[in-house]
């Protein structure tokens, strides 16, 4: 596939999924419970005092409005305006101050030394380049400054998740009269994603470490995952044990 052509099929793909992104947990945040984890794991990864974050390839603003919840200057940037629209939305809602404005996760247009905090959250599966995203993130950072990475490997191609996969998938037929088996990118355009079916964490701490990071740490946080699983329909938590984490390093 041609680039154009490959950023077309995803932006396409989200404008019509930010119709539904919100009502699922995992993708949206839905309980005080996971709202609370997120920000308890935030302040301790963060640099101290108020910051300057940029939220690259934030969809419907989920996690860029626990960020302005927090007292932080916040910027999120995504390739679809609809799903920027509806953070938008929940923004003005919520009396928050959030810049939504399009941009290329890759290739953020930001000057270098814009931000103490550059964070995405299930992002790489969807770059045709990630390598050369998280290199632009540092790029964006100023000095002390931190990019954080949320993650995970949802299909490791494993017997077990195999399984859980097909009944997760005959519960999804059953109860939401969908075909999961369709897919969500087409065959063409997964075959140009390095990580389609997630990211492992030794591959994202690669990333920062290629683009001259430091104090690379990582974080198990299948505790949160978890506390989605307990608000999700049965057919949904089959497949949501998945390996999670969140990884950063600093400038």
């Amino acid at each position: 596939m041609q680039e154009a052509q490959v950023k077309e099929e995803i932006t396409s793909k989200w404008d019509v999924s930010s119709q539904t992104y919100d009502m699922q947990h995992g993708h949206a945040v839905k309980s005080s419970a996971e709202a609370d984890a997120w920000i308890k794991v935030f302040n301790s990864v963060f640099p101290a005092g108020k910051l300057d974050i940029l939220d690259v390839g934030c969809g419907t603003g989920e996690i860029s409005l626990l960020l302005a919840d927090m007292g932080h200057n916040v910027t999120g940037i995504d390739l679809s305006e609809k799903m920027m629209e509806k953070g938008r939305v929940k923004a003005q809602n919520r009396g928050l101050n959030i810049n939504f404005q399009l941009g290329d996760a890759e290739n953020p247009p930001f000057d270098a030394g814009s931000f103490d905090v550059v964070i995405n959250r299930h992002l790489l599966w969807t770059l045709p380049h990630p390598k050369t995203a998280v290199l632009n993130w540092g790029r964006m950072l100023r000095s002390g400054g931190r990019t954080v990475i949320i993650d995970g490997v949802w299909d490791d191609g494993s017997l077990n998740t195999k399984v859980r996969r097909f009944f997760g998938n005959v519960g999804v037929l059953v109860a939401e009269r969908k075909n999961p088996w369709k897919g969500y990118y087409s065959d063409d355009l997964k075959a140009v994603l390095p990580n389609a079916g997630g990211t492992p964490l030794e591959r994202s701490s690669g990333y920062l470490s290629d683009a001259d990071l430091k104090n690379i740490e990582s974080l198990d946080i299948s505790y949160i995952r978890d506390i989605q699983r307990q608000f999700m329909p049965w057919h949904k938590r089959i497949g949501h044990n998945y390996s999670y984490y969140l990884v950063h390093g600093s400038k």
